[in-house]
């Protein structure tokens, strides 16, 4: 939700809010100046003209690769010569499948033919942000994404296989997304986007059956991933990045479990800054995701 002199700019989904707080800023460094619409978009704009962020929600009933490639290739226009930092999907009965292909494998077709064409095969990587995407039971795929004019860099995990370059078994195109991206921004701050990250080991899922190992392996991911992006120690409890955390839950009965888990690992302030959602994760055998926002100020400017 985006609001500016009045204007409220909603989007409501069916994802089940669990526990946690219920409002979470995903433009962390400024405020919006205008909202205009753009195609399927709501663009917000800053003080300078710039693109912070959009969003787009479109019916989307079975297959998603023709609202992915749509959706991809209006946001690839309106951000431009801009940095791309982050996006989050939320995809219609994500694991369901239609026609014997499963809906996201089908949105990872739209959204991989979508970069190919706009910066090609040997240049896409390079262009890659950091993403997320969940299921939901509204018949609508929605897109939401944060831009800018400041540079970003891109990040992997060093124990896994970048998603982009899984093997065929995980559909006819790989996701295309980076584990995490950190935006540099003028006044030396920066920024960190943490890719939703689950229980995977090289590409293979890992501990299915075992709630406790998938929350402990999906935090050491999320450790890893902190450390290439230049925020060590930021998901312990004297974390000096002030991490805004999410945490999708397949299974609402899981919440009390990974709730006290995970406050033991983050520390209670930070576990009060948390969201937990219901969702379904992008693979059938994974019950858990998480993602972050973190705020470095030691470079600010004085």
């Amino acid at each position: 939700m985006c609001a500016h002199d009045g204007q409220l700019l909603q989007l409501d989904l069916a994802v089940p809010f669990l526990a946690g707080v219920e409002e979470e800023r995903v433009l962390p460094w400024g405020e919006a100046a205008s909202i205009e619409k753009a195609g399927a978009f709501h663009l917000l704009r800053g003080v300078a003209g710039e693109v912070q962020a959009g969003v787009a929600v479109l019916p989307c009933g079975g297959l998603a690769e023709p609202v992915s490639y749509q959706l991809y290739r209006e946001m690839l226009e309106i951000v431009g010569d801009q940095s791309l930092y982050r996006v989050w999907h939320f995809i219609p009965g994500i694991n369901a499948e239609t026609d014997g292909l499963e809906h996201y494998r089908s949105f990872n077709i739209g959204r991989c033919r979508a970069f190919r064409e706009c910066f090609g095969d040997e240049l896409m990587e390079a262009h890659l942000p950091a993403a997320s995407a969940v299921g939901t039971a509204d018949p609508r795929l929605a897109l939401l994404f944060v831009t800018g004019r400041d540079p970003a860099r891109y990040f992997e995990n060093p124990h896994q296989v970048p998603a982009y370059q899984y093997p065929e078994q995980y559909g006819p195109c790989s996701p295309s997304f980076a584990r995490g991206a950190v935006v540099d921004h003028a006044d030396g701050s920066r920024t960190g986007y943490l890719s939703g990250t689950a229980s995977i080991r090289g590409h293979e899922s890992v501990a299915r059956d075992d709630l406790s190992a998938q929350l402990d392996i999906t935090l050491e991911n999320v450790s890893a991933v902190l450390e290439q992006m230049g925020f060590p120690g930021a998901i312990d409890s004297a974390s000096p990045y002030a991490p805004q955390f999410r945490v999708y839950l397949r299974q609402r009965e899981d919440l009390e479990l990974v709730r006290r888990c995970f406050a033991e690992k983050v520390g209670e302030a930070a576990a009060a800054r948390t969201v937990f959602l219901e969702a379904d994760i992008c693979r059938a055998d994974l019950r858990l995701e998480i993602e972050g926002i973190f705020r470095d100020l030691t470079g600010l400017s004085r």
